[in-house]
């Protein structure tokens, strides 16, 4: 019901002017909307998660941004100009998290037609040990083969799982906390997904000819820097911890990769998963963070905290209308449900698994 009441109003702001109205004071320009897009389909991508969008999808939200006249300015430039109160009209900024292959490969070629400026918040292990990244691609492969009804996996279940409706995310869920429980390495996971395939009847090694669930390579992060994509900190190897020397290692470790990628020294950080607990803000400052970025909804403001900085997940299930509402700021102003944050994200102390 409160999905249905937002798109009426939204379509009577639409329709009556007041968006356009809005879109143009000088309440929007005193406002940034952040961006946040995840992987961009090379194949069926999309029909698997609603995080994943279509090129098609893209390249209309990119046509609907250039229509409202926005501007869109470079991560850097905007979270200056936002505590200066500088900002110009209908400010944007494009980011990107994690740096699948799909980014190289479709979503970049398309944002850099439109000459847009866009950060990628890149994640680095599966950089280096360039394989399909685990937890996507086992999520991907129970899906592409729920067509089996059930799995049979005597190691791993101890009887047969049903794949059908939801039954491939429990699936999912219980071979992720089998590999955890296990402290399996990089390596060890990947052959972990090849005998998942293999009981599914699916190619793995074409998957992996296709660069399905694949990061980038060292030599495509350093192309897209000279292209002009921002490479900032999304951590080494995508997770949390609640201690500050933890914390601090993995951005020591994302860090260092991605120096070797690009000459810009990175000072911006996306939290996993868009998860982060009350002190990672005193860490990131102590570390000397200059942003960092969630996936709570909303428009960034003079008094937002620059290291908890909203954005605007988009995914396939935002409607046209809603993104003109979001890139207007007429959505910011109506209600909405509490964000949750997902733990799945952070690691115990106790949990660490071998890379």
């Amino acid at each position: 019901m409160l999905k249905q009441a937002k798109m009426g109003v939204l379509r009577l702001a639409e329709t009556t002017g007041a968006s356009g109205l809005l879109s143009g004071s000088a309440w929007r320009r005193h406002r940034l909307l952040i961006l946040c897009y995840h992987g961009v389909s090379m194949y069926d991508e999309h029909e698997w998660a609603d995080l994943y969008i279509s090129p098609e999808t893209l390249r209309r939200r990119m046509e609907l941004v250039a229509r409202a006249r926005c501007h869109v300015i470079p991560l850097s430039e905007a979270v200056d100009r936002l505590q200066k109160g500088t900002l110009p009209d209908r400010a944007v900024v494009l980011t990107f998290d994690d740096g699948l292959h799909d980014f190289f490969s479709v979503a970049f070629p398309i944002v850099e037609l439109f000459g847009y400026p866009v950060t990628l918040y890149l994640t680095t292990y599966y950089v280096e040990f360039n394989r399909p990244v685990f937890d996507p691609m086992c999520s991907y492969l129970l899906w592409k083969g729920r067509h089996k009804q059930k799995l049979e996996w005597p190691e791993v279940f101890p009887a047969p799982v049903a794949l059908g409706g939801d039954g491939h995310q429990r699936a999912a869920a219980a071979i992720g906390q089998f590999a955890l429980s296990r402290k399996l390495s990089g390596r060890e996971k990947d052959d972990l997904l090849a005998r998942l395939a293999g009981r599914l009847d699916i190619d793995y090694q074409e998957l992996c000819r296709k660069r399905v669930m694949h990061l980038i390579t060292p030599e495509e992060a350093r192309e897209l820097a000279a292209r002009g994509a921002d490479l900032q900190y999304h951590t080494h190897r995508h997770r949390a911890y609640r201690s500050r020397e933890r914390m601090f290692a993995e951005l020591q470790d994302n860090r260092r990769r991605i120096v070797t990628f690009t000459s810009n020294e990175p000072r911006h950080f996306c939290y996993t998963g868009g998860f982060h607990l009350p002190e990672y803000s005193v860490y990131l400052k102590e570390y000397g963070m200059l942003s960092a970025t969630t996936c709570k909804a909303g428009l960034c403001t003079a008094r937002t905290d620059p290291l908890l900085l909203p954005r605007l997940v988009d995914f396939t299930g935002l409607s046209d209308l809603e993104f003109r509402a979001w890139l207007e700021g007429t959505a910011d102003l109506l209600p909405r449900r509490p964000h949750e944050m997902s733990e799945g994200q952070l690691v115990e102390e106790e949990e660490l698994a071998a890379t």
